[in-house]
């Protein structure tokens, strides 16, 4: 098994995007009273050709793609009676947060612009034009804690990139057009991190145009002040509600290419 787990690391070291590494100022400054962050993760393929889908330009690498990192409810929030599912909804909008653009540097957009899926746009952006997911990401889970646009995406950027490179993301990318077993990858997946968590990572499917079941993302619940381990498994939480909705068996697609897009990215996705 250790073979294995080696041959598949630098097997993950080809075909992943790099990015800024984190800025060590990434630290909330407002409503810190919050337990866990989501580490929101998609399997590109997936997520671009379920729901609706993803724009005519959406690169086809890297496979592992960021949706988000989403800090868990404020305390406060709790407090007040507010439920769960409505901060799920709204994030930020709950605390009085403005939604503004991110002002990002040439080189975070263009990372972001790799690695982010080009969903179909459902509103204007604050700044003009239709609004990114990653307008979208900043104005729901950033804006409201005080951190900067630049620190918080570089620290989501370094954990996708870590979870990419690791015997994992390997395995993933190796089974890439078949049918899996989940209880194979979350088996494979507390072997290679050493985590005893049941929820420490929940998978997310939907059905795509020809009524197949496939990975669309993959939620990892982690401590605050352990992200620079992931994804080690002292960096994990036992997440606190189900909403793993795969089956046992689920497609783990691969792009089917008609030139340099995937042919499907116009096809019907989900809520984000």
């Amino acid at each position: 098994m250790k073979r294995l787990f080696l041959s598949l690391a630098v097997l993950a070291t080809a075909s992943c995007a790099t990015g800024p590494e984190p800025d060590a100022s990434f630290t909330a400054q407002r409503n810190t009273d919050f337990s866990h962050e989501t580490l929101a993760l998609t399997w590109q393929p997936g997520f671009c050709t379920t729901g609706k889908g993803c724009m005519p330009d959406q690169p086809d690498t890297p496979l592992i793609g960021l949706h988000g990192l989403w800090a868990s409810e404020p305390h406060s929030l709790e407090a007040r009676g507010v439920p769960v599912e409505k901060w799920w909804q709204n994030g930020c909008a709950l605390l009085g947060e403005r939604e503004t653009a991110p002002v990002l540097d040439s080189a975070m957009q263009a990372t972001l612009s790799e690695i982010v899926p080009h969903i179909v746009p459902s509103r204007a952006s604050p700044s003009g034009g239709a609004s990114s997911l990653v307008d979208h990401e900043w104005g729901k889970h950033g804006a409201c804690f005080g951190y900067r646009p630049g620190p918080f995406f570089a620290e989501a950027v370094s954990l996708r990139l870590r979870f990419a490179r690791s015997p994992v993301g390997a395995y993933l990318r190796a089974r890439q057009g078949t049918l899996i077993e989940r209880d194979a990858l979350l088996g494979f997946f507390r072997n290679a991190t050493g985590v005893s968590h049941a929820r420490a990572l929940q998978l997310r499917c939907e059905r795509d145009d020809r009524g197949r079941i496939a990975l669309t993302q993959l939620w990892f619940t982690l401590k605050p002040d352990r992200l620079d381990t992931f994804p080690a498994g002292e960096s994990y939480l036992e997440a606190p509600h189900e909403q793993g909705n795969c089956p046992a068996q689920f497609w783990l697609k691969r792009w089917e290419k008609t030139g340099a897009v995937n042919s499907e990215t116009l096809l019907p996705h989900g809520n984000l």
